[in-house]
């Protein structure tokens, strides 16, 4: 009986110790694996988070320093943006040797680093090509090549994210599996806790701890999408993100400056609520084709404030995928381009007009009268080429000053659009030169009153500032297709009366007459 008993004793001793030991051994295995999915969640996925959130944001920086330069086009905040922009590429740089490759830890993250590997250079040479450029090709040709570069900077911030976001997924995948493994350790630790009190107390010591650890890394994790929370709510440029119907979700406080509507304004509404009208039906059908098929749209719109004014923005839309592949998203980045495109059409139009008469120089004066020459070709009619030079002009200059020599030609560019037909063009092709076309003509009589008018108009008396003062046109003229068929020989054909017109004593009309032949000698 007492050896049975000792036998049992022993058994149950034997199999307790074997199940302690299974139990330990069990623990430790899983804590083991709890300790894995935690390194990997905090050096593997939190620390990323933070470095890539940094490039990120620097990246936005150098996008938005580079369109400051070509804004404010000082030479002087040119020169300080860059150095901001140099500081925000170095610390890219160094974010970048934090994050790879240690941080790299899963196959699909790693395809995205190495496309990063190999875009991040690329993108520095195109801020610093832009740089190089601004000092050799000017603002207006930079910001053209910079544009079209623009495809490749929005596919790599669309990388950063993306890089982000297959962190935080892992992040939260690790965070589950380390859920399932603390449950295992809690009972673990009961079982130990049964067979025997320092067992027990040292597994629920050890879950304790893993479990401080694991609230530690969820901490950092919720800290780096605060981060993320922080540039999209500190970037300039206006960000919409709305669902795959359209209807808005967020939008930051760079949208709310920009167009003047909060977020409770559009909040579940779509963006139609501030369209201008300008675009057509088939120019929203061709954007939403594009980001369906393509997964992203970019382009300019004219759209509507709040308080109704119109103004141009620039538009990037990229569509985004949720965690359910069922799931779709769309994000567009925005900014108010109406200055900008206000000071090119500005500078569009001083490269075609004179700035102190407001009339078409004599690039847009080619331009007009070989237009007016195909019309008149195709209409069996003929152009008139004006070529005018204001008698006494010089002596105006020399004795009164350049001020009155200015509002002298003002008054007379004034006057010779006031003697013509909205047909016709006259410009100022420098100093005291006009030139006309008069198109439309169809018997050259027709041209001689309307040469008269411009005589009599332009010798009326002139006051500028108080001074009375008097000029004289002399006018040349040449016929198309009488004289010649091409701008240039009408113009100087033209030139050539008027310089006749001049020697004959000023202030007369001269048509362009061929040379007569030199009478030949009879032998």
């Amino acid at each position: 009986m007492i050896r049975k008993t000792n036998a049992r004793v022993y058994v149950v001793i034997t199999l307790s110790i074997v199940l302690v030991s299974a139990l330990i051994l069990g623990g430790l295995l899983t804590v083991r694996r709890l300790d894995s999915y935690i390194r990997i969640m905090y050096y593997g996925n939190s620390a990323p988070i933070g470095h890539l959130a940094n490039i990120r944001a620097a990246q936005a920086d150098v996008r938005r320093l580079q369109w400051r330069i070509f804004a404010t086009r000082d030479t002087a905040k040119a020169a300080e943006y860059a150095r901001e922009i140099n500081a925000n590429l170095s610390g890219i740089a160094r974010e970048w040797q934090l994050y790879y490759p240690e941080g790299v830890s899963s196959a699909a993250e790693k395809q995205i680093a190495e496309q990063l590997r190999l875009d991040l250079p690329q993108a520095s040479m195109i801020i610093w090509e832009s740089l190089r450029r601004l000092k050799t090709d000017g603002y207006d040709k930079t910001m053209d090549w910079y544009q079209q570069q623009m495809p490749f900077l929005d596919r790599l911030d669309h990388l950063l994210a993306e890089d982000i976001d297959t962190n935080i997924s892992q992040a939260a995948k690790f965070a589950a599996m380390s859920n399932v493994i603390f449950d295992r350790i809690l009972w673990i630790a009961v079982a130990l806790l049964v067979l025997g009190l320092i067992g027990g107390i040292g597994g629920v010591v050890v879950s304790l701890r893993w479990r401080r650890q694991r609230d530690d890394a969820e901490l950092k994790s919720r800290e780096h999408r605060w981060l993320v929370d922080q540039v999209f709510n500190s970037t300039k440029d206006g960000v919409i993100i709305t669902d795959r119907s359209g209807r808005i979700t967020k939008v930051n406080p760079a949208f709310t400056k920009m167009t003047g509507y909060t977020e409770v304004d559009v909040l579940g509404k779509n963006p139609s609520l501030w369209s201008s009208g300008r675009q057509t039906t088939e120019f929203y059908a061709e954007m939403w084709r594009c980001l369906l098929d393509l997964g992203h749209w970019e382009g300019q719109m004219w759209n509507r404030k709040k308080s109704g004014d119109i103004y141009l923005e620039s538009l990037s839309i990229t569509a985004i995928p949720g965690l359910d592949q069922s799931e779709l998203n769309f994000a567009a980045v925005c900014s108010d381009i109406t200055q900008q495109h206000a000071e090119q059409e500005f500078q569009g139009y001083l490269a075609t007009h004179d700035p102190l008469t407001a009339l078409p120089n004599r690039l847009l004066f080619v331009e007009r009268m070989t237009q007016a020459i195909a019309r008149g070709n195709r209409a069996g009619s003929r152009v008139a080429i004006l070529f005018l030079d204001l008698d006494h002009f010089k002596e105006i200059n020399d004795s009164l000053g350049h001020g009155i020599g200015d509002g002298t030609l003002m008054t007379v560019a004034t006057r010779l659009k006031g003697c013509l037909r909205e047909v016709d063009t006259v410009a100022r092709l420098g100093g005291d030169e006009f030139a006309i076309v008069l198109e439309d003509i169809h018997e050259v009589e027709q041209i001689e009153p309307i040469a008269r008018k411009l005589l009599a108009s332009v010798g009326e008396p002139i006051v500028v500032d108080g001074h009375r003062v008097f000029v004289t046109p002399s006018i040349g003229v040449s016929v198309y297709p009488d004289h010649g068929d091409t701008p240039k020989t009408l113009v100087k054909l033209a030139d050539e009366a008027m310089y006749v017109a001049k020697n004959a004593g000023k202030n007369a009309i001269r048509f362009y007459k061929e040379p007569e032949p030199e009478p030949v000698e009879q032998c």
